[in-house]
C-alpha cells in the first residue's frame, strides 16, 4: 500500500498540472477516507526508542512531535501512530453526536472536500468536522490503551461544539464530550479555531472554556486551539487566569489574497477553483511562517507577563529544521499535511527519528 502511495505521490505534481481542477480534487476527496481506513489496518512494526523524551504538565512524551487533530478523527489510527514512533496523538475533533461534515457529489458518492496543492507542499480542506461521535472515539482509545498499554504516549482529545447546534445545546455538547473523554484522555484540546464550520460562536469562547475548566477540574491539562492571535495579550492573560494549561497555534488559514501569491503557480488553477467552490482552510508549508510568527508572538507575551501557559506549535512543520526552530518557542509540536508527505518519502522507521533528533 505505502509503495503504491509513494508512486502516486511522485506523480501528484504532474497530475495537478494536467488534470482539470474539478477532476483532480474529486479524485483526492474520494480517496482520502479510504486511504485513512487502510492506514488504520496497516501492520507496522513498533519503532523502538524514546528518541527525545519530553515532560510537560506532568505527562511524559517519548518525543515532542505528534499528529494534529484531523488526521485521526475517531481513534482508529492510534496503533499506527504509536508503532510509527509518534510522541503523542490527538484524536478528533470529536463531537457529541455523529456528523457528516460538508459533503459534495463525486463519482456517484457524497464526499468531504479536500485537495492537495502538491507543488506548494500544502493542502486545502473544508471537511466541516465529520465525526462518528465522541463515544466511538472514547471506545477506540480505551481499546487501544487496554490492548497496547502504551508507554510515554499521551493521548489528547480535540473537542468542539456540534456545527448543527447553537447556544446552550452546543455548550452542553462540548461538556458532554469532555465528561466522556476524561476517563481515557491524558489532555484535552478545545478547538476554538475551525474555519470550515458556519455559525461558530467565538463571542461565547470564554464562557465555554470556563465551563470546560469547571467540569475537568484538576484532572488533566486543557489546551485551547486557535486560528489566529487577535487581541493576543488579552486572550493569553485571560487563559492564564482561567488556569488553562496552554495554547495550540495555529489552525488552517483562509486569507486567500495573502497566500495565493506565495503558492507555486502550478497550483493556482486548483487553488482558484477550490476556494471559489468550497472555501476551505490552507495547511502545510504555505502557512509555516504564519504559524511560527504566532508562536513567537505568544512566547514573547507569555514571558513578558510571566504567564503560566505552555505552547503547542502546529502549522507547516515538516522537517527536522522546522522542529529545531520551533523548540525555541514551543514545548510540543503537531503535524498533519506534511506528515503525509514524509510518510511517502521516508522509511517508516526513520520518520520520527529524523524529525525529532
Amino acid at each position: 500500500m505505502i509503495g503504491l502511495a509513494r508512486i502516486e505521490h511522485r506523480l501528484r505534481p504532474t497530475l495537478a498540472k494536467l488534470l482539470p481542477p474539478s477532476t483532480f480534487m474529486k479524485i483526492y476527496s474520494s480517496g482520502r477516507s479510504d486511504f485513512i481506513k487502510r492506514l488504520a489496518q496497516l501492520q507496522v512494526e513498533p519503532i523502538a526508542g524514546d528518541f527525545k523524551l519530553t515532560e510537560l504538565c506532568g505527562l511524559r512524551f517519548r518525543n515532542d512531535l505528534g499528529n494534529a487533530a484531523g488526521l485521526d478523527k475517531d481513534g482508529s489510527l492510534l496503533d499506527f501512530n504509536y508503532n510509527l514512533g509518534a510522541g503523542f496523538a490527538v484524536v478528533g475533533t470529536v463531537l457529541d453526536k455523529p456528523h457528516t461534515g460538508n459533503l459534495f457529489p463525486a463519482f456517484g458518492k457524497e464526499q468531504n472536500p479536500w485537495t492537495p496543492l502538491p507543488n506548494s507542499h500544502s493542502a486545502l480542506n473544508s471537511l466541516g468536522l465529520p465525526s462518528l461521535g465522541v463515544s466511538v472515539a472514547v471506545d477506540n482509545i480505551k481499546a487501544f490503551q487496554d490492548r497496547v498499554q502504551p508507554k510515554d504516549f499521551p493521548i489528547g482529545v480535540s473537542i468542539m461544539g456540534h456545527p448543527a447546534q447553537e447556544g446552550e445545546e452546543k455548550l452542553q455538547g462540548v461538556l458532554d464530550c469532555v465528561k466522556q473523554s476524561l476517563p481515557v484522555a491524558d489532555f484535552i484540546e478545545i478547538n476554538e479555531s475551525c474555519p470550515n464550520v458556519k455559525g461558530h460562536d467565538s463571542s461565547a469562547m470564554y464562557k465555554r472554556i470556563q465551563n470546560v475548566m469547571d467540569v475537568a477540574g484538576d484532572s488533566l491539562p486543557i489546551f485551547i486551539k486557535l486560528g489566529n492571535l487577535d487581541h493576543a495579550e488579552e486572550v493569553l492573560a485571560k487563559f492564564a487566569s482561567m488556569k488553562v494549561a496552554g495554547v495550540v497555534l495555529l489552525n488552517t488559514q483562509r486569507d486567500y489574497d495573502f497566500y495565493r501569491p506565495k503558492l507555486d503557480k502550478s497550483d493556482h488553477k486548483i487553488f482558484d477553483y477550490y476556494t471559489k467552490e468550497f472555501s476551505g482552510g490552507l495547511s502545510g508549508t504555505i502557512i509555516r511562517q504564519t504559524a511560527l510568527d504566532a508562536v513567537k508572538q505568544a512566547k514573547a507575551i507569555i514571558d513578558q507577563g510571566n504567564l503560566d501557559l505552555k505552547l503547542i506549535h502546529v502549522g507547516g512543520i515538516g522537517t527536522n529544521a522546522d522542529v529545531c526552530e520551533s523548540r525555541n518557542y514551543a514545548q510540543l509540536r503537531e503535524w498533519y499535511s506534511l506528515f503525509m508527505e514524509r510518510l511517502f518519502e521516508l522509511p517508516a522507521d526513520e520518520i520520527y527519528k529524523q524529525l525529532t533528533s
